[in-house]
């Protein structure tokens, strides 16, 4: 009896071995499961390592001469992403090298998913008649823009700062900013379990410390790893997880941002710049609370901002990005760049007066162009 049972555990593990070993001839036969930028299980996400570097000041920086693509899933986009001797993202320009715009931000200033000449900043260059330079990184926080700015500043002595960013992003990365990680940029919760491998990342699925890096070596060597392990652990991690009750955030909550945004005021105020912040648009209720919750710590600190939701109020946002990595496109990009042409286009008959000057702090949700240039308040 022992014996029969013995030999159906042994073709039950033989038939399961043959099974999977099928699977996964089947798999790279279809090269479904391949590895590629963009894929689930790598880590890496859209970015080509080494795209960054790191950096004492934020962390981590652009790596100055640098040539790669960003590829993303499903065929979204694939575009070259070369970045110039002094860390920047530099389209062509086309406008004189006075006066001149920094536009500091996170990968909606970047520009990810488009070509360098699409981007906002570029085509604010040339629709505005006013140099334009791109000074925005992936991932940062408005702390982490602040670490740049003490460095661009300086290097460029730009007429104006644009400050772009998400309200509710920031508030979140201010909090746990994404980290360096050989080559690549990681949020810092995924930080535990992820594995260097062969010049990629894997994501392990425990943290238990001999199981987790087995499971992120199966997936870099095993088709079927990277599609049944998820599938495995994915119900387990969700049983095990208990998720605290939402706290509703306070004015506390957008001190960093606002801290950080004052930080950029003042570097840009010393070396005679205007200043001001641009707020992304909102994609759902969480993102409005957190607008609305941004705007009045803004509006008490007088630091002048404009809001994309009302300055671009009939806007089809949904259309402006791309499906599924919700980064503006092309589309977006141009709606953006043309938008803000009326706000830059009067640095151009009218160069600013290198003297540090107070600036107003706009009205409303910055639903209209504002006068930075007026010495009188608003």
């Amino acid at each position: 009896m022992a014996s029969e049972r013995r030999k159906k555990v042994i073709l039950i593990c033989i038939s399961v071995f043959l099974t999977l070993l099928f699977a996964e001839i089947a798999l790279r036969i279809l090269g479904i499961g391949a590895i590629q930028r963009g894929s689930p299980w790598f880590a890496g996400g859209n970015h080509p390592r080494f795209l960054f570097q790191e950096d004492p000041a934020s962390g981590y920086t652009l790596r100055p001469g640098f040539r790669g693509r960003e590829i993303a899933p499903d065929g979204e986009f694939d575009t070259g992403a070369t970045i110039d001797g002094r860390g920047l993202r530099s389209h062509p320009h086309t406008a004189p090298a006075r006066p001149l715009v920094l536009a500091l931000g996170d990968s909606m200033t970047f520009g990810e998913g488009v070509p360098v000449d699409k981007t906002w900043s570029a085509t604010l260059e040339r629709t505005a008649g006013v140099r334009v330079e791109n000074g925005g990184v992936p991932g940062y926080s408005t702390r982490q823009m602040e670490g740049r700015g003490r460095k661009l500043i300086p290097l460029l002595h730009p007429d104006l700062v644009l400050v772009t960013f998400s309200p509710r992003w920031d508030r979140q990365r201010c909090a746990t900013p994404f980290v360096y990680l050989d080559g690549y940029i990681v949020a810092q919760g995924f930080l535990p379990r992820l594995y260097p491998i062969d010049g990629d990342l894997y994501l392990a699925e425990t943290r238990l410390p001999v199981l987790g890096p087995m499971t992120a070596y199966a997936k870099r060597y095993s088709y079927v790893a990277r599609h049944l392990l998820p599938a495995l652990f994915r119900p387990v991690r969700a049983a095990l997880r208990s998720e605290p009750k939402p706290v509703p955030p306070g004015p506390d909550d957008y001190r960093p941002t606002a801290d950080a945004l004052d930080g950029i005021r003042e570097q840009a105020r010393k070396s005679g710049a205007w200043f001001l912040a641009i707020l992304i648009e909102s994609r759902g209720k969480d993102y409005e609370v957190d607008r609305d919750g941004l705007e009045k710590v803004l509006k008490a600190r007088s630091i002048p901002y404009l809001a994309l939701d009302a300055f671009l109020a009939k806007a089809d946002w949904p259309r402006l990005r791309y499906a599924h990595d919700q980064h503006w496109n092309e589309a977006g990009h141009r709606t953006v760049g043309q938008a803000l042409a009326p706000v830059v286009a009067p640095l151009k008959p009218h160069p600013l007066s290198p003297s540090p000057i107070s600036h107003p702090p706009l009205p409303g949700r910055g639903g209209t162009p504002p006068n930075l240039f007026a010495r009188t308040r608003l």
